[in-house]
């Protein structure tokens, strides 16, 4: 939540930097100053709202909600995680003065993410389902648009929902069927662990027993040749 706070106070030293400027181009009355005014107004409000761009990436992060989504379609429960997630996001939305080239992104992102909040208040998983997907997708096409505006690159389209969804992310998706694992799963599979160890175990202890029979066959068969060594010496020493 910090990141967000740092919106009003960056609304408010743009304001205040204008009015320093404005107040300047008054002692002046010449056209260049008023052009100086204008150029130098345009840099600070650039510059406040890339700073709110930049900001918005923290809360806004897509990874963030990946687990959370995944619960909502699969398990059928919402985390109360993931209502903080999009509450946060969705105030985030509202609070940046967004650029105009990333308006139609940031209302199309803006109504699903209403979509899933009123599920969510209802706590119905079901109905929240097709707007959480929809919701995690776009999470990423707009990371990626805030992206290509922050380096001045030519932004991607506004996406089509037909079809969309969400990317799989190496290394949490692994975690989620683990985490979707019923109790009666788990359960087994450690049963099945503990009776695959206890197997080892007594093959290992047949093997040692049986190493320790052949050797004590081998102690006797060489007991039984010293003693016919010595009856050999025996009957030598009698003739």
């Amino acid at each position: 939540m910090k990141s967000t706070n740092l919106f009003p106070s960056l609304i408010v030293l743009s304001l205040l930097t204008i009015s320093v400027l404005l107040v300047s181009a008054c002692s002046g009355s010449d056209s260049e100053s008023v052009d100086q005014l204008e150029s130098e107004v345009a840099i600070t409000t650039q510059s406040a709202q890339r700073a709110q761009v930049l900001a918005a990436l923290e809360p806004l992060d897509p990874l963030r909600y990946h687990h959370h989504d995944s619960t909502i379609r699969n398990d059928g429960r919402i985390p109360a995680e993931a209502v903080i997630w999009a509450t946060r996001a969705r105030e985030t939305l509202e609070w940046v003065d967004w650029p105009i080239e990333l308006e139609a992104h940031v209302e199309q992102y803006a109504d699903w993410l209403d979509s899933l909040l009123g599920a969510m208040r209802n706590d119905d998983a079901e109905a929240a389902s097709d707007p959480s997907r929809i919701t995690h997708a776009l999470a990423h096409t707009f990371e990626v648009a805030l992206e290509a505006w922050l380096s001045n690159e030519s932004l991607p389209s506004v996406p089509e929902l037909a079809g969309l969804e969400p990317p799989t992310h190496i290394g949490h998706d692994s975690d989620d069927e683990h985490d979707s694992m019923s109790h009666d799963q788990m359960q087994s599979q450690h049963e099945d662990d503990d009776s695959m160890s206890h197997e080892q175990h007594d093959a290992d202890q047949d093997s040692e027993m049986s190493d320790d029979h052949e050797e004590h066959e081998e102690h006797d068969d060489h007991d039984d040749d010293d003693d016919h060594d010595d009856d050999d010496d025996h009957d030598d020493h009698d003739d």
